[in-house]
């Protein structure tokens, strides 16, 4: 294990994740000619076709910096956001190690965001503007130490804030900026996540307010408590509270951020989670109170027994019959079907949709069409959408669509319309039902976006649209036969205070369900066409949204949110709140329908003339090592080993490097590694001087032993990694191919005297081969391994050159073939879950290896440390079966904030492994096996993950016990 010599190290390392590679590489799609827009701040990375994002980004940007800074402090000089294209699963980060943002282009979809923070550039940016300067904060302390062993590594110092005052602080910003009632802060969605567990016995603690959830929903808990707590934080104690604590933080990162909180306010964190418990709960009792009758409690809720339950868009087959999308953290995802008459509950295909799991029903409600996510075979990061037609009978499905980034679809007879992603934007188009060709795209302003589609049943020449323009988000009623594009008149139903979403028509034509949020609360409404009346359908306590008719009208069905859980419910229209919603609210024009970008004055001419667009060109300052760590790493029974890594990538992530050099047993050595990933499928490239200790079966004058030699190996070795993913949906699957050349120098030297030679230098012409393929793996949320799928898996080397190398020491004399090195290491692992609803999961797995007698494998690294000492001597053929049964014991998912450890699960291990020397002549007597238990645990310390436990091994055939501590 290594550790890190500096204590100041130590606190920036605890904010990384648990792998010795810092830098990683990934394939970008190619042919993008990229660009890079320059300001005094910024540096915007990004394809020439997408021009008027680039300068929309940073826009935003600049326009943000000023408030941002008042915010949290901190400086930039021409900080790198890269916007990527051709990936519809959107999202953004910030990271402090090679330190940039990254942004994908493409809008995010489904109810995550504020409509009301305006389009998806406005969304994102400012959010991430606050994390990047949060790293940025540098101010006089100790911990600039850090920054002589890397720039990234001191700025990491703040990631080891629990992740929800991070987000928590960016998400005060875009709730509380230039527009207004903006941001996840003021959207009743967001915050009534949070109010539903308000006096329940599943309310959030201090520590799962600000912690990441592992294993409990909702998955961004992080974001809703940290915002949560934050603002109550600045309006209790002032606006520079947070500003002041990441300070103190950076200065004492030791102390965690308890104690910066105690020294702003003067009070401990369970002092300050008591005073915001209590007046949260006050604000909740109060709201609730204000309501004047609910529907909630009127309704039939549809059984689902699952945990973690995410249940989304129902829609009618029938008038008993319930179609509905479903997620949850121990069954598989996908449509369900529920009949109403006989309680009976049945998967029909396992899928994973799209965020915002919109699909249709054809006529006849006997075929689905939806959109699902399609990954990219080669390419990291890239996930398209396309369209699927799914038989409700049989539960068979077919694509019909490739590669066209299609969403939110809506089709009536041989109408089929679709949301098509379109830069930042989504816009609609008609699509051939049939074909899956485009027919028509429809061109709309470019502040405008299409987010729900809904054809009229009895007219397909009349549809309602949802779309969003400048944080406007309400219904157009739009004719597609018409000369006129999408969005050009004013809302037909549009409110000041509020969004709209999920629409839904009634088979008549003249009647449509639609969701607003212009109470505070997510609730179902009607509208009649004929009548141009609104009436308010629900009345919930929380959140009421996504709602469908029933065929004959009389019901609907719709998602409730239920403490931390999203459920359907059923409601007879005869139980509804009926409660007439006046013309004046539901038909205004809303005033930040055309305002400017961020709602901000321009920016003048004479500031952005100074931004200059050019090539851009990666050069070699990335050369320059952004990371050097001294070292010290000490074996079982071994010497230690003390040395440096070094450690560098460039902007884009395609190429790396790592240099590791070290003294052991008083000789230098190093391992270079060079990764380059510009284009499919790249090359790894290594120059290495290693050091290792192999164990050789001597024969001399009839006498058979063992000898342990320190053998020096310095050459080169060439990789080429081909990766190709076959699935990336409810199931993964994916090959990997990975031809090898060594050219290598090798000499035995005295373990004891390493400066002592047994021989000169052989030199080595080897070729290797692996090969992995990944095979239907399919793993829930609360699994600790996949519960299904298969993994197969070969490794090769075979020596091409014919020499010899003789080997002399003080008590022998053998020669060393160096032709005859070759072995093959082969197996295949299998996941079964008979209790796959508890999470429980059993994996067999049995491979063989063999190899000379100059051996080309580490074969004792595959055994088991439960083993009482070196299980099967220097056996070059050795067969090896082993099984991991992993049972769950709890989630607590808690954690705390003076001390920041955090508690994700508690889980108990059954193992086995057996070990055969397969050129024993008795396979039994050849045999040893091993037989353990052991609790585990997953927890994190500040942001750095842990898995480890304690176990003991029983080997039946010796009858010893071995204690085992860490992993096992």
């Amino acid at each position: 294990m290594k550790r890190f010599i500096t204590l100041f190290i130590l606190t920036a390392i605890v904010t990384l994740p648990a792998f010795g590679q810092f830098y990683s590489t990934k394939y970008r799609v190619p042919g993008q000619n990229w660009m890079e827009l320059k300001s005094d701040h910024f540096r915007i990375i990004y394809p020439e076709r997408y021009r008027s994002e680039a300068f929309r980004s940073l826009s935003i940007l600049e326009a943000e910096y000023s408030d941002v800074r008042e915010l949290i402090g901190g400086n930039l000089e021409r900080f790198p956001l890269i916007l990527n294209p051709e990936n519809d699963r959107s999202n953004g980060f910030v990271t402090s190690f090679n330190y940039r943002s990254e942004v994908e282009i493409a809008p995010i979809r489904g109810k995550a965001l504020s409509p009301r923070s305006g389009d998806w550039l406005e969304s994102v940016l400012p959010h991430e503007l606050v994390h990047a300067l949060h790293f940025s904060v540098n101010p006089p302390a100790v911990t600039r130490v850090l920054g002589l062993f890397s720039p990234d590594m001191r700025r990491s110092v703040h990631g080891a804030v629990p992740a929800g005052f991070l987000e928590g602080i960016a998400v005060q910003h875009e709730s509380h900026g230039t527009i207004p009632e903006s941001g996840r802060g003021n959207y009743p969605y967001f915050n009534n996540q949070y109010h539903a567990l308000l006096g329940s016995k599943e309310e959030w603690s201090m520590g799962q307010l600000v912690h990441i959830s592992d294993f409990t929903i909702p998955f961004n808990r992080h974001y809703n408590g940290g915002y949560q707590f934050v603002n109550w934080l600045l309006n209790s104690y002032g606006d520079d509270t947070f500003k002041e604590a990441v300070r103190i933080h950076y200065k004492y990162p030791f102390l965690g951020f308890g104690v910066p909180l105690k020294s702003v306010t003067g009070k401990w964190p369970r002092a300050l989670f008591r005073d915001f418990s209590l007046q949260m709960e006050s604000e909740e009792e109060n709201r609730l109170s204000s309501l004047s009758g609910e529907t909630d409690s009127m309704s039939f809720q549809i059984p689902f027994s699952a945990t973690c339950r995410r249940m989304q868009r129902p829609a009618w087959i029938d008038n008993s019959s319930v179609l509905f999308y479903s997620r949850s953290c121990n069954r598989p995802s996908g449509f369900y079907t529920y009949h109403t008459e006989n309680a009976r509950l049945n998967l029909l295909q396992e899928v994973v949709l799209t965020e915002n799991a919109e699909y249709v029903l054809e006529a006849g409600r006997r075929n689905v069409i939806y959109s699902r996510y399609h990954t990219d075979p080669l390419y990291d990061n890239v996930f398209k959408g396309d369209l699927h037609r799914l038989d409700v009978t049989t539960g068979s499905s077919e694509r019909l669509t490739s590669n066209m980034r299609l969403f939110t679809p809506s089709i009536v007879g041989e109408h089929l319309y679709a949301a098509k992603t379109e830069g930042q934007r989504q816009i609609l188009v008609r699509i051939d039902p049939d074909k899956g060709t485009l027919i028509q795209r429809f061109d709309s302003d470019p502040e405008t976006s299409v987010i729900d589609i809904a054809v009229n049943p009895e007219n397909p020449d009349m549809m309602a649209l949802i779309g969003r323009k400048n944080g406007v988000q309400a219904v157009w009623f739009y004719r597609p036969g018409s000369s006129e594009p999408p969005f050009e008149k004013n809302p037909d139903i549009a409110f000041e205070s509020g969004s709209v979403f999920d629409l839904h028509w009634h088979s008549d034509g003249d009647r449509l369900l639609f969701v607003s949020d212009h109470t505070g609360i997510m609730n179902v409404y009607e509208y009649t066409i004929s009548g141009k009346e609104a009436t308010q359908i629900t009345q919930s306590l929380y959140n009421a949204f996504e709602p469908s008719y029933s065929p004959d009208g009389n019901k609907i069905a719709y998602v409730a949110q239920h403490r931390n859980e999203q459920v359907i419910k059923i409601l007879d229209l005869s139980e509804s709140a009926d409660q007439s919603v006046s013309e004046n609210t539901y038909r205004t024009v809303p005033s930040l329908l055309n305002r400017n970008l961020m709602n901000r004055e321009e920016i003048p001419d004479s500031v952005s003339a100074g931004w200059t667009s050019t090539k851009f060109i990666t050069g070699i300052s990335w050369l320059k090592p952004r990371l050097w760590v001294p070292t010290f790493e000490q074996n079982n029974n071994d010497k230690a080993r003390y040395g440096v890594t070094l450690e560098g990538t460039n902007l884009m992530s395609t190429r790396s490097y790592s240099l590791e050099s070290f003294v052991y047993r008083n000789r230098f050595w190093y391992d270079l590694t060079y990764r380059h990933k510009g284009f499919y499928p790249g090359y790894q490239i290594e120059v290495f001087n290693r050091p290792s200790l192999p164990t050789f079966r001597i024969v001399q004058e009839d006498q058979e032993f063992t000898r342990t030699f320190l053998q020096q190996s310095r050459g080169a070795a060439v990789k080429i990694p081909f990766r190709v993913r076959l699935q990336s949906n409810a199931r993964f699957s994916s090959f990997t191919i990975e031809p090898q050349y060594f050219l290598s120098q090798l000499r035995f030297l005295d373990p004891q005297s390493p400066y002592t030679s047994y021989s000169l230098f052989g030199t080595r012409h080897t070729l290797g081969l692996r090969t992995v393929l990944n095979y239907r793996l399919r793993q829930f949320t609360r699994d600790l391994q996949p519960n299904a799928g298969w993994v197969f898996f070969t490794e090769s080397r075979y020596g091409l050159n014919d020499s010899e190398l003789p080997v002399t020491t003080r008590e022998f004399s053998v020669t060393a073939n160096l032709t005859d090195r070759r072995g093959i290491r082969a197996g295949v692992s299998t996941f079964v879950s008979p209790l796959r609803r508890w999470n429980q999961s059993l994996r067999l797995t049995a491979q063989v290896i063999s190899q000379t007698d100059v051996p080309v494998f580490n074969t004792p690294s595959l055994f088991t440390d439960s083993f009482s000492f070196n299980a099967l001597g220097s056996a070059n053929n050795v067969g090896i079966f082993d099984t991991r049964y992993t049972i769950p014991i709890t989630y607590p998912d808690e954690g705390g904030v003076l001390l920041p450890v955090y508690l994700s699960n508690l889980y108990f291990v059954l193992f086995h492994q057996t070990l055969s020397d397969l050129e024993s002549p008795s396979l039994l007597e050849g045999s040893r096996s091993v037989y353990g238990a052991g609790i585990r645990s997953r927890f994190r310390l500040s942001n750095l993950a842990f898995d480890v436990g304690i176990s003991i091994g029983w080997e039946p055939t010796r009858n010893r016990f071995s204690f085992q501590a860490g992993s096992f």
